[in-house]
């Protein structure tokens, strides 16, 4: 191949190359969002978001590109939600799974008396947002297998002098629904409750228990 025809050949490699960058430029955010969600659902991903902002890691759009990131909490992966039960839980498992939603009950409904007490303050307000999204992965696991989830029981009661002692009740919440999942995990063999057992209590452990350990 002479000169002149290899120089053509690159001129031409660069205009399109040119070409397909400009058509990725011109995309909505809305569709660069969506991608990004599509990823998270089906690698149940972490956002890049900030640690103390609201986001379940399952991927959606709202949660998309790190904006919420998966602050309190690991992705999930659609797989888990999605389709039959292969298997019916055990009336053991059942048990176990009503437990864990409860105590996320317990935990929100904490941090919402906080809030009805002292406003709409950090990090309570965002840690009550990730803590309903923990509750609705805990129902749709169970609306998966068949079981009625448990009713919210509502407000613990709970007040505090101050907001340093309501951020020492978050952080002994949080410890308390850690070991939870302690004793709940060996209690089943679903490999899918297992896997959301497990990413809750690493958000417990790993995001909303330092915040509360730090907050005044």
């Amino acid at each position: 191949m002479n000169t002149n025809s290899t120089f053509k050949t690159f001129i031409f490699g660069a205009l399109a190359l040119i070409l397909v960058l400009s058509a990725f430029a011109v995309l909505p955010v809305s569709a660069v969002q969506a991608a990004a969600g599509d990823v998270g659902l089906l690698r149940g991903g972490r956002g890049n978001g900030n640690p103390t902002a609201p986001g379940n890691g399952l991927g959606s759009t709202t949660a998309a590109a790190g904006t919420a990131g998966a602050g309190y909490g690991r992705g999930m992966g659609a797989a888990l939600y999605a389709g039959t039960a292969l298997t019916p839980l055990t009336d053991a498992e059942k048990a176990v799974l009503e437990k864990a939603i409860l105590e996320e009950y317990g935990a929100l409904n904490l941090y919402r008396d906080v809030i009805a007490q002292f406003g709409d303050v950090a990090p309570f307000s965002q840690i009550a947002r990730s803590e309903e999204q923990h509750v609705n992965m805990l129902v749709r696991l169970a609306e998966k297998y068949g079981v009625l989830p448990p009713a919210n029981p509502g407000s613990t009661g709970a007040t505090f002098t101050d907001l340093n002692q309501a951020c020492q009740a978050g952080a002994a919440a949080e410890t308390a629904d850690a070991a939870l999942y302690d004793a709940l995990m060996p209690q089943t063999t679903h490999a899918d409750l297992i896997q959301v057992f497990t990413n809750l209590q690493a958000a417990s452990l790993q995001n909303h228990l330092p915040a509360f350990q730090t907050c005044q």
